[in-house]
C-alpha cells in the first residue's frame, strides 16, 4: 500500500527525500492512546516528538484549570522543538486525539540530524516563523471578541443600573469580577478597558468604571447585546 504524501506546510512535508529518510531513521516510535500526553506544560524534557499519524492536540494553563486548546498539530508535524532549542520547561501539553503513532527523538538526536543535514535548519525556522504569525493573528482574534464581550457586558450592567438624572452611569465592578462574568483572564479584561478608554468610550477609577459613550459602546459589543450571549 503506498504510503500517504507528507502534507505540505509541515516540517516533514518540508525536508526533501534524503532528509527525510534521515530524520525517519532516528527516534523511537511510538504509540499513544486517546487522552494520553505526548508532552506534559511544565516539565523539563528536551525530546521532539515527530507525528507520523493521527492528530494532538496542543493545550496550555495558566495554572489553573482547565486547559485552553490553541492548536492542533497532525502528520508530519514536529512537537516539543521550542524546549529543544531553549532549553526551557514545555510551555504547553500535548495530547492525543485518538490513536497517534509518533517517533521520538532525543535533543542529541534531533541535534545530529541538523549536524547531517544543516539546510534541515531553515525548514524548521519557517515552521516557527508560520506558527508564530498565527499566534499573532490568533490573539489579535481573541483580543477583539474579548472586547466586545467585555462590552456586552458594561452595556448589560448600565441597563440594570440606570442613572438618577444627567448623573454618569457607574459600573462597580473589579476588573476580576468582569473577567469572571465573560470568561476571560484579567489581564485581558486590562487591556480591553485600557482600550476603550483610549477610545473615549468609558473612564476607569478604583473599582469602578463610567460609562462616556454608551451608545459607542453598544456597536463595540455588536449583536452581544444581552447576557445571555456572555455565559
Amino acid at each position: 500500500m503506498t504510503q500517504e504524501p507528507w502534507p505540505a506546510g509541515t516540517f516533514v512535508g518540508r525536508l526533501d527525500p534524503n532528509e527525510r529518510r534521515g530524520l525517519l531513521s532516528l527516534g523511537r516510535r511510538e504509540e499513544y492512546r486517546h487522552g494520553s500526553h505526548l508532552l506534559r506544560q511544565g516539565e523539563t524534557g528536551r525530546d521532539v516528538v515527530v507525528l507520523l499519524n493521527g492528530r494532538v492536540q496542543i493545550l496550555m494553563t495558566n495554572g489553573e484549570p482547565p486547559s485552553r486548546p490553541i492548536a492542533t498539530r497532525a502528520r508530519g508535524d514536529v512537537i516539543g522543538e521550542l524546549s529543544y532549542l531553549d532549553s526551557r520547561p514545555r510551555s504547553a501539553s500535548a495530547v492525543a486525539v485518538g490513536l497517534v503513532t509518533g517517533l521520538r527523538l532525543t535533543r542529541d538526536a534531533f541535534g545530529r540530524f541538523f549536524d547531517s543535514y544543516p539546510t534541515a535548519g531553515w525548514h524548521l525556522a519557517r515552521v516557527i516563523a508560520d506558527r508564530l504569525r498565527t499566534s499573532d493573528k490568533q490573539q489579535l482574534a481573541a483580543a477583539a471578541d474579548v472586547k466586545s464581550r467585555l462590552a456586552a457586558a458594561l452595556c448589560s450592567l448600565a441597563r440594570g443600573h440606570p442613572p438618577a438624572g444627567s448623573a454618569p452611569i457607574v459600573v462597580r465592578k473589579t476588573q476580576g469580577e468582569l473577567g469572571r462574568m465573560i470568561g476571560a483572564a484579567t489581564i485581558s479584561v486590562h487591556r480591553a478597558l485600557h482600550e476603550l478608554s483610549r477610545n473615549g468610550l468609558i473612564e476607569t477609577g478604583h473599582r469602578a468604571i463610567t460609562i462616556v459613550d454608551l451608545d459607542a459602546l453598544g456597536e463595540v459589543a455588536g449583536d452581544r447585546t444581552t447576557m445571555h450571549h456572555l455565559m
